[in-house]
């Protein structure tokens, strides 16, 4: 159990009871006040309430006195003052009598209020007949009732308060006990709480000490370096403080294996500049001069026990052999003796002969161990012994074998002399032919200067004959001048030959500089290329889970829009007529949101292609009016009803046709415009279109040729200063709080000017001010800088995810221009809206429902779709067309209905689906022989462009992206069905 869960566990029991004293303590108060409330409202006031009635009883009694002895002034006084008493009396008795009493005390209050009655009946009558001046019969009356009434009275009041009296005692006996007894209680469960404080702390405390033990331990240990003990450590304890040492071990274990690492690390650092030290050193092997036998000696003697081998030997092609030499001939040996008649190594091999031979032929390096009898033994002044291990290695220049070294082992060669040996064989290779370079050289210049000398002999032979052939003197002479002018060519060639000589020695001692400062430059280009390639690859990782979470939240985001807008579009429909307007208007705008939702999930997946460098442009000739021509039509009705004026003003000197991407361009105005017309109430909005002035292209930018620049200008809201800079950030906007005004994803502006860029132009914000409206500028070349893609149609528009691509072929030719049209058709005014949707929803769609009826009526569609909402939708829609509709949740459902039977005329088939998705079913549907020709159109939430070729590889017939419109979707089941 964790130390915070018994501290706590324990806290909750010692507050449990305190509480629990608390609450008896307090009940027992409550209960003692409740009794002394009771005490003093039922016992302590009615004592009062009766002893003063007794008073008034007895002050009552005086006055009668009073006035039967006539010791008042008059009578009158006394009558008044017995009115006073009578009144009083009768009011503390009434008030004596409306108390709550017990059974006993009531007998005697009621005893009280009938004496009470009688004496006051009594004071009445005396009363009167006091007024009357009857002295005597107001005597007579007090002393045969007076008298004795109020002697009942007063021992009716004396009995009640001694049973008050005696009640009260009672009262105090009980609540004296209580009060014991409380003290009694509290102590019991004070002493409970004690021993269970004690009882947690002896629980709790262990658990820590032991666990602070360990730490200590393992701090020890790890001030002491000894960190391969934390291995060793068993951490019993699962709480706090066990899972505290458990990081602790942990760390410890990892900085282990970090030591460890850089221990290695530092071993490779060393192994590496100890060969770099090793090869530095074949540069000094021209210091031998250029006999290649003794240079090839000095690197077998200077590099055998470098790489710890008991006997060596260096082969190499001789190249004044012929001009291809296929011998191999012994220049250099380590440890080998000729006149030993022990040794049995041969001093020339054929390509291809022995292991030396086939070495030079494979030109790969040959291992062989557990060597055979009859190899040369491995001596010293001690003993021989046979070799264990043959290592050839073929020395190679620009890939051409021109040698091999053998080496002999007493012990197997490690990974670091292996690799040694090939780097040095290759240093060693560059050495051979630079030697054999000089060889050649030298040759050609010994034939030259024999070849001269043997000119010049001919001339002394031809001089001495001179007389001789005097009658050919001119034939000799124009010989003679043949041969000063070959003489001549000879001597240039001589010279020439020398110059080169004299610069491939300079050449030779460049290359050699140049091979240290290449290896150390090789070097750093190395340890840049491992970080630059570690950074590439979390780049790769980065972009790889961002495209995967985009395309997997499309799908999640699609799917359920798919219902959305199929529904929606078939409700507005209203082929039955049985909605309201309210409810068309209603149901417009549930379409409507679903569009906007599908347009903020594009925008997203074109910031991520950008992003990812994947975003596609394909140039063409573009003419300037149909751009304008759009634009007007789509935001002149839309200003119209906002009240504000729109303009598209084009100079005469502008182009009329651009080499760019048109769709994209569009794209970018339509940002740009779409903004313009949110953020205006009043004024208005012009679009103009010029050329670019040479001021306003940068100076990088100036060589892609002539620019045009379109303007958008606004009067509406403008843009603060300190703004103007992150709205071109992506998800950020001048007003970027919870409370604001217009709302949006914040992404045109930034997908615009990543597209501009992708176009060889620039979206800059010219000017703007706060309240004074806002100025934008694109700036593109009249030329596309970017080459065009081929081999696929590409239609795209805002609503991205109903775009497709067609490969058009001879054959299929017709039917992709039939769909062309319906998609172009299903994208209306460019807004991602179909026309119908906006307008009397049974208008177009009824006539163009009515000509595909034909298309349509009778056939049979299966559909393989997992979710039920997609299947409700789609199977309604298509139901309400005179379609026959089969369903299937996956792909082996589906080709279990078609081996079945099931004469389907066309398949609709969902991608991401359980135990076999759509790409599965498709390859499998076609590479059924049955099926090979049966339609299959794929239907899938992602909107990647690699997921549409993979539906293509994968056997579809074409491809429709989610949420599916529905026009777009009766208009290729019109081409496909109508097959």
């Amino acid at each position: 159990m964790r130390i915070k869960t018994k501290i706590l566990l324990g806290f909750v029991v010692l507050l449990v009871l305190m509480v629990g004293i608390t609450t008896f303590g307090y009940d027992r108060l409550s209960r003692m006040n409740d009794r002394l409330g009771g005490f003093y409202d039922n016992r302590f006031v009615k004592v009062r309430d009766v002893i003063d009635l007794r008073g008034t009883v007895n002050a009552s009694g005086r006055a009668v006195n009073d006035v039967l002895v006539g010791a008042l002034e008059s009578d009158s006084l006394g009558v008044a003052e017995l009115k006073r008493q009578l009144v009083v009396f009768q009011t503390q008795l009434a008030k004596l009598s409306e108390r709550p009493n017990d059974p006993g005390e009531q007998q005697l209050v009621d005893q009280v209020t009938r004496d009470g009655e009688r004496f006051g009946d009594f004071l009445q009558r005396f009363v009167v007949l006091t007024e009357q001046f009857d002295r005597e019969g107001a005597l007579e009356l007090y002393k045969s009732l007076g008298r004795s009434r109020q002697d009942n009275i007063v021992s009716s009041l004396n009995s009640l308060v001694t049973f008050e009296q005696k009640t009260m005692e009672t009262e105090m006996e009980r609540t004296s006990s209580m009060y014991d007894q409380s003290v009694r209680w509290v102590a019991v469960l004070t002493v409970i709480g004690l021993f269970l404080g004690l009882g947690v702390i002896l629980w709790v405390f262990p658990s820590i000490t032991k666990g602070l033990s360990l730490l200590n331990l393992m701090a020890t240990k790890f001030g002491q370096g000894r960190l391969r003990g934390f291995g060793r450590l068993r951490i019993q304890s699962s709480d706090e403080l066990g899972q505290l040492a458990e990081v602790f071990k942990r760390i410890a274990l990892d900085l282990q294996q970090q030591k460890e690492r850089e221990a290695l690390y530092h071993q490779a650092k060393e192994q590496q500049a100890w060969m770099d030290a090793q090869l530095a050193r074949t540069a000094e092997l021209l210091k031998e001069g250029a006999d290649l036998k003794a240079i090839s000696q000095s690197f077998i003697n200077e590099y055998a026990p470098v790489l710890g081998a008991a006997y060596g030997a260096v082969y190499l092609l001789d190249g004044n052999e012929n001009t291809n030499p296929t011998r191999l001939y012994r220049f250099g040996a380590y440890a080998y003796s000729g006149s030993d008649s022990s040794a049995r190594g041969q001093a020339e091999f054929d390509i291809g002969e022995g292991l030396i031979g086939q070495c030079a032929l494979k030109g790969e390096t040959m291992t062989v161990e557990s060597l055979p009898q009859g190899y040369m033994p491995i001596r010293s002044g001690l003993g021989e012994a046979p070799p264990t291990q043959l290592v050839l290695q073929p020395v190679k220049a620009d890939g051409k074998t021109i040698g091999v070294v053998e080496l002999a082992y007493s012990q197997p060669a490690g990974t670091l002399q292996r690799t040694l040996l090939e780097k040095i064989g290759e240093k060693f290779a560059y050495l051979v032919m630079n030697i054999q370079s000089r060889y050649r050289v030298e040759e050609l210049l010994r034939e030259s200067q024999a070849m001269t000398e043997e000119l010049q002999v001919q001339s002394e032979e031809l001089m001495s004959q001179q007389e001789e052939l005097r009658e050919t003197n001119e034939k000799l002479e124009l010989h003679a001048g043949r041969l000063k002018r070959s003489e001549e060519r000879l001597q240039r060639q001589q010279e020439e030959l020398e110059h080169t000589n004299q610069e491939l020695t300079v050449k030779t001692m460049a290359l050699e500089e140049q091979n240290r400062q290449a290896e150390q430059k090789n070097r750093e280009i190395a340890q840049a290329n491992a970080a630059l390639e570690r950074q590439a690859m979390q780049l790769t990782l980065a972009s790889q889970y961002k495209s995967e979470f985009l395309a997997n939240m499309s799908h999640e985001l699609r799917t359920p829009l798919n219902s959305l807008i199929i529904l929606s579009q078939f409700l507005a429909d209203n082929a039955e007529e049985n909605l309201t307007e309210k409810q068309l208007e209603y149901v417009k705008t549930i379409y409507s949101s679903g569009n906007d939702l599908l347009k903020m999930i594009d925008e997203i997946l074109d910031l991520a292609k950008v992003d990812a460098g994947r975003m596609e442009i394909a140039p063409e000739q573009t003419l300037i009016e149909d751009i304008t021509t759009d634009l007007s039509h789509m935001y002149g009705s839309i200003s119209e009803e906002k009240g504000v004026g729109f303009s598209v003003r084009t100079e005469p000197d502008v182009p009329p046709v651009l080499y760019t991407d048109g769709h994209r361009l569009k794209q970018i105005l339509r940002n740009l415009l779409s903004n313009a017309v949110k953020f205006t109430s009043e004024g208005s909005i012009e679009l103009r279109i010029r050329r670019g002035c040479e001021e306003e292209i940068p100076a990088d930018a100036a060589g892609n040729g002539p620019y045009v620049v379109f303007e958008v200008e606004d009067t509406g809201i403008g843009i603060p200063a300190d703004k103007k800079e992150i709205i071109f950030e992506a998800f950020r906007q001048a007003d970027g709080t919870t409370s604001r005004k217009f709302g949006g994803t914040g992404l045109g502006l930034t997908i615009s000017r990543e597209l501009a860029h992708l176009l060889g132009g620039w979206v800059t914000l010219a000017s703007s001010e706060p309240g004074e409206g806002s100025k934008f500028v694109l700036t593109i070349p009249e030329q596309c800088p970017h080459p065009a893609e081929s081999g696929n149609l590409a239609l795209s528009g805002d609503a991205s995810a109903a775009a497709f691509d067609l490969s058009v072929t001879e054959e299929e030719a017709s039917a992709a221009q039939e769909v062309t049209a319906a998609v172009e058709e299903a994208l209306g005014d460019g807004t991602g809206v179909p026309s119908d949707a906006k307008g009397e929803p049974g208008g177009r769609r009824s006539s163009r429902s009515a000509a595909g009826e034909a298309a349509w009526a009778g056939k049979t569609i299966l559909l393989v779709d997992d979710d039920e909402r997609n299947v409700f939708s789609l199977k309604s829609l298509l139901n309400h067309h005179s379609i026959e509709v089969f369903t299937a949740e996956n792909g082996k459902e589906a080709i279990g209905l078609l081996a079945s039977g099931l004469e389907a005329d066309l398949v609709l088939m969902d991608i991401m689906m359980p135990e076999m998705d759509g790409y599965e079913a498709m390859t499998r549907i076609r590479n059924h022989p049955r099926w090979k020709e049966l339609p299959i159109i794929a239907l899938t939430a992602k909107a990647m462009k690699e997921d549409r070729d993979k539906c293509l590889e994968a056997g579809a017939s074409d491809y429709l992206a989610k949420p599916v419109m529905i026009d777009q979707l009766l208009s290729l089941l019109k081409v496909w069905l109508s097959r």
